[in-house]
């Protein structure tokens, strides 16, 4: 019996670690945000009821199931983590906003958050340089992005928080801005 649990144990940290250690590797830290640092991300990039709200590496969808539930928006989340899929499409359940949360399983790379109003990053630098600029191409031209923690390589944001935690940019595609270097 208490090999069992031993094995089960075992099983149990392993599981944690990777779901800890892993997604270093593809660009998205998990770092499980307080709640009231989720809301002052929404407000600094002012979002506003009926936006649509992205998240590439969206973890467990609190900031998704937090921007849906407290400032009513539509909400999409990409991860690769399967287990993290499971537990973000279920808090969403929990929290009654199944209907305005979609969590998709997939690479961030991959993704296209073409319909986002709001574009949230909470990535590496490693993996902010990997996704831009070509990200830039497949955003609309009012896209606001907000980055937690670390800013964009070769552009100026138009805010910064007073801690120089969160970042804000606007994209206007008519405009050349900054280019990307």
């Amino acid at each position: 019996m208490l090999e069992l649990q031993t094995i089960f144990l075992i099983c149990g940290l392993l599981t944690l670690a990777a779901m800890v250690i892993l997604p270093v590797f593809f660009g998205a830290p998990w770092h499980p945000l307080l709640p009231g640092t989720i809301r002052r991300i929404l407000r600094f990039a002012d979002v506003r009821p009926g936006e649509t709200v992205c998240d590439l590496g969206c973890g467990e969808g609190r900031v998704l199931i937090t921007s849906a539930k407290e400032f009513s928006t539509k909400a999409i989340g990409v991860e690769i983590d399967p287990i993290k899929v499971l537990i973000s499409r279920l808090l969403a359940r929990i929290h009654g906003v199944e209907d305005k949360v979609k969590i998709v399983r997939g690479n961030l790379f991959d993704f296209d958050p073409g319909s986002a109003d709001v574009l949230y990053l909470y990535l590496t630098h490693q993996a902010m340089d990997k996704l831009f600029p070509d990200i830039l191409k497949k955003l609309k031209p009012s896209v606001r992005i907000v980055s937690y923690r670390f800013c964009l390589l070769g552009m100026t944001p138009d805010k910064v928080s007073e801690d120089k935690t969160l970042f804000l940019y606007q994209l206007d595609k008519g405009i050349n801005i900054n280019s990307y270097h």
